[in-house]
C-alpha cells in the first residue's frame, strides 16, 4: 500500500473532512438474527455523499440492474461487513433518506394534485422532518422477522415477515415472470406481495399451499392483513400535508420518490 493511500488527504492536505453522522434504525435491530451485526442495532454510521457516490447514481448499468441504491448504501455506510441486502425495507429507507440529505440537503420538491380542485401544486418537503415509524409489535420470537396475525374471516393464524431488500427483489422477479393468458391485463401485485411475506398459515409452511391459499383467500382477509402489515412495518412515515394554493384545501399525501430525490434538477 502506497503512502498516499494511508494518509487522510482531505484532512491533511485540504483541511476538510467528509462529515459523518449516526442514522437511527426504525426497527432498532429487533427483527434481525442474533448472529447478524444488525441485531439490536439502533443506529448506523454513514458518511456524507461525495462525487464518488454521484458516479454510482449515474451508473446506467446499476440502474438497469436495479441495484443502484444498494451500492449507494454500501458506499456510504461506515460499518465493516454491513449486510445491505438483509436490511428491512423500512430501515433501508431511513438510511436512504439520511444519505440524500447529506448530499443534496433536506429540501425535496414534489408536485401534488389537489384532492379537492384538481390543480397541480409544487410543494417543498423537508426530509429532516419526516418522522420515524418505530416497530410497535413484538416478533413471535426474539431476533426473528416473524409476526402473527389472525385473519378475521377464515380465522387462520398467519405468520408473516417484513420484506428485506433481498426478498423484495425476489418478489419483483417473480412478478415479472408471472405466466398467464391474462398477463397483459392483470398485474399480480396483491398476491405476490402476500406470497412474499407469508411464511406460515396455521401449521402449513409449504410455499405451494400458501400460494394457493393466498390466491383464494377472502378479499376481506387479504385487505386486513395487508393493512396490518403496512400499519406496523417500521420505517419512515412518508405521509405529509400541504394546503392547496388555489382552493386552500388541506391535502394529505404520500411523499413520492421521484427523479428529484437523487437526481435533483437544481
Amino acid at each position: 500500500m502506497s503512502d498516499i493511500t494511508k494518509r487522510n488527504i482531505m484532512k491533511e492536505d485540504f483541511g476538510w473532512e467528509i462529515p459523518v453522522e449516526m442514522v437511527p434504525i426504525p426497527s432498532s435491530g429487533l427483527v434481525y438474527s442474533p448472529e447478524s451485526i444488525l441485531y439490536k442495532k439502533e443506529t448506523v454510521k454513514i458518511k456524507a455523499m461525495t462525487a464518488r457516490e454521484e458516479d454510482i447514481l449515474a451508473s446506467q448499468a446499476l440502474i438497469k440492474e436495479g441495484s443502484v441504491l444498494e451500492h449507494l448504501i454500501r458506499s456510504c455506510v461506515l460499518e465493516e461487513r454491513f449486510p445491505v441486502e438483509d436490511l428491512m425495507m423500512g430501515d433501508r429507507n431511513a438510511i436512504m433518506i439520511a444519505i440524500r440529505v447529506t448530499g443534496y440537503g433536506p429540501d425535496y420538491p414534489v408536485n401534488i394534485t389537489c384532492q379537492n380542485c384538481g390543480e397541480k401544486n409544487n410543494v417543498d418537503v423537508s426530509l429532516t422532518n419526516i418522522p420515524i415509524k418505530r416497530l410497535d409489535i413484538q416478533p413471535v420470537e426474539e431476533g426473528a422477522n416473524l409476526f402473527s396475525f389472525k385473519l378475521p374471516v377464515t380465522k387462520k393464524n398467519v405468520i408473516f415477515k417484513f420484506n428485506t431488500i433481498k426478498s423484495e427483489k425476489e418478489r419483483k422477479i417473480k412478478e415479472r415472470s408471472y405466466k398467464s393468458f391474462l398477463t397483459d391485463l392483470i398485474n399480480p401485485t396483491v398476491t405476490s406481495a402476500l406470497e412474499s411475506c407469508i411464511v406460515q398459515i396455521d401449521d402449513i409452511k409449504d410455499p405451494v399451499k400458501i400460494k394457493h391459499f393466498v390466491q383464494n383467500m377472502p378479499a376481506y382477509d387479504s385487505r386486513k392483513l395487508r393493512n396490518f402489515i403496512r400499519d406496523n412495518e417500521p420505517g419512515m412515515d412518508m405521509t405529509a400535508n400541504a394546503t392547496c394554493r388555489y382552493c386552500q384545501h388541506n391535502n394529505k399525501f404520500v411523499i413520492p420518490i421521484t427523479s428529484e430525490f437523487f437526481w435533483p434538477s437544481t
